[in-house]
């Protein structure tokens, strides 16, 4: 991917955001909607085997706003809020496999219910926005000594955009860490398809797919 397609690429996602957030199109068109910042920590055993994903799933401010005013009309605190919107993201979310794809060598590896997980808030540039924490635990470890690990976090539909923002968001625990190097590659969708994407409207329902193309890879080789 060219350094200035990547550019604009992020440019019109977060472009794309910043509109919803501030309401400056009418009905809040083109894709995506909302914006979730990852970060993911892949914890190993000595034996190099993948024993647990640590996942940490930052939203942006608007849907952040509009979910916590939700959650407080509704349970009134956020002690009782939080854990019953955790538990209903996590419900949602089982369907599309937690919007993570894990493959080792090719093989694709399915992920098991998160436990535990957790919904809390914190403080950003003077506003307040969720985040969600899932740990994986992988039954019976995986050995990614001298394979390559795949990662990718998505929305099949792009209703959501979902990036690491860089090198520093994906972190590697335990084992010989040392020895593992780890890789960011960028999506390189077509300037059609970046098009389309600006087109749609929220109300769009067929869009299943077209988070793939928008989605980082990353790559983790240990040796």
């Amino acid at each position: 991917m060219t350094i200035n397609r990547y550019i604009r690429l992020r440019v019109v996602q977060a472009l794309c955001v910043f509109l919803a957030i501030f309401g400056l199109i009418a009905g809040v068109q083109a894709h995506p909607h909302s914006w979730i910042e990852l970060n993911t920590r892949f914890v190993l055993d000595k034996q190099a085997h993948l024993v647990q994903i640590r996942q940490r799933w930052e939203f942006d401010v608007y849907y952040s706003m509009m979910t916590l005013a939700d959650s407080r009309n509704e349970y009134g605190n956020d002690t009782t809020g939080l854990p019953q919107m955790a538990t209903k993201m996590i419900r949602n979310l089982k369907a599309y496999g937690y919007f993570s794809k894990l493959s080792v060598d090719g093989a694709n590896i399915a992920l098991a219910m998160p436990d535990p997980y957790r919904l809390s808030t914190k403080a950003k540039n003077g506003h307040e926005v969720l985040e969600l924490e899932m740990i994986f635990d992988i039954q019976q470890g995986m050995n990614i000594e001298n394979k390559t690990l795949h990662w990718q976090v998505f929305d099949p539909t792009y209703y959501i955009a979902m990036i690491h923002v860089d090198e520093n968001s994906i972190e590697i625990i335990g084992g010989d860490a040392t020895e593992c190097s780890r890789k960011i590659e960028f999506p390189d969708p077509s300037d059609d398809l970046i098009e389309y994407a600006q087109s749609l409207d929220r109300t769009q329902k067929n869009t299943e797919g077209l988070g793939a193309a928008f989605a980082d890879m990353i790559v983790v080789n240990c040796y």
